[in-house]
């Protein structure tokens, strides 16, 4: 990889997790001292939601409920945002997606649904090298 790229990708990770903090700071995420660190809480679970998106999280063992993560917060926990079921809001933290391409994911998701990362292609303005950058932080899994 060539410095300039990986230069690119550091800055591309930095904005991404910047808007994710900029987003709980938004919601009020509330944090357990186990979901800190997701060593320490292998299963996260939803205790709280607002809006769609996962506000308070706690470790299954520390709780009876089996909700799975909402939104951003799936990402504090090395989770990833699934692209035929995130909203607008969740798709623009993910690297190179803004209020624009987020909406078009969004438009073309609900012409044919994804079924791979790959599909994105479908979507105007997303190209091979944001596909390439969504590894790790996107997925293709749910249902509607």
């Amino acid at each position: 990889m060539h410095a300039a790229q990986s230069n690119e990708r550091e800055r591309g990770l930095a904005g991404a997790l910047l808007c994710l903090a900029a987003c709980m700071c938004l919601f009020h995420v509330t944090w357990t001292e186990a979901s800190r660190d997701p060593a320490l809480c292998s299963s996260p679970v939803e205790v709280s939601a607002h809006n769609g998106w996962t506000t308070h999280v706690a470790c299954a063992e520390q709780r009876d409920a089996n909700t799975a993560l909402r939104g951003p917060a799936r990402l504090l926990f090395g989770q990833t945002l699934d692209l035929n079921v995130a909203d607008v809001a969740a798709l623009e933290v993910l690297p190179r997606i803004g209020p624009r391409r987020a909406a078009a994911i969004v438009a073309t998701r609900e012409q044919e649904r994804f079924a791979s990362i790959d599909d994105l292609a479908r979507v105007p303005g997303i190209g091979p090298r944001t596909i390439e950058g969504f590894a790790g932080w996107a997925s293709v899994e749910g249902k509607p």
